[in-house]
């Protein structure tokens, strides 16, 4: 992770292996963002928003009860048709899934049986 510690060498500085590389103009140094100066990272913060934090927590927890309002309203109202419908795809599904089969098989017979005429042919 990219942090600035006691030994650093300036206290503006980063001592992460890309930052070090990027100021020494070491390999590293082409995959810096253009809009960041000799530095791979951002300085980290002395004091984490804490109450910023609680409110995303929040925010998070509140869309996620959303959803299950949702989830168990629509479950509640359209779960038969939704049913219904999923077996008619599993059928389709199903039937595509032989279908392909099928004829992967025909492909494989007829490439056998052409490489037998070709070979048959050289023979002649």
């Amino acid at each position: 992770m990219c942090q600035k510690t006691p030994q650093t060498p300036q206290p503006d500085q980063c001592d992460c292996y890309e930052c070090v590389e990027a100021r020494r103009g070491g390999v590293r140094a082409d995959r810096q963002e253009p809009d960041r100066q000799d530095a791979c990272c951002q300085p980290p913060q002395e004091n984490p928003d804490v109450l910023g934090m609680w409110r995303e927590a929040f925010h998070e927890a509140y869309h996620d009860v959303q959803l299950d309002i949702f989830k168990s309203k629509i479950k509640a109202r359209l779960s038969k048709s939704m049913e219904k419908t999923a077996e008619l795809v599993l059928e389709t599904m199903i039937a595509e899934i032989h279908e392909n089969t099928r004829r992967t098989r025909f492909n494989k017979d007829l490439q056998s049986k052409l490489e037998k005429l070709i070979e048959s042919a050289g023979d002649a």
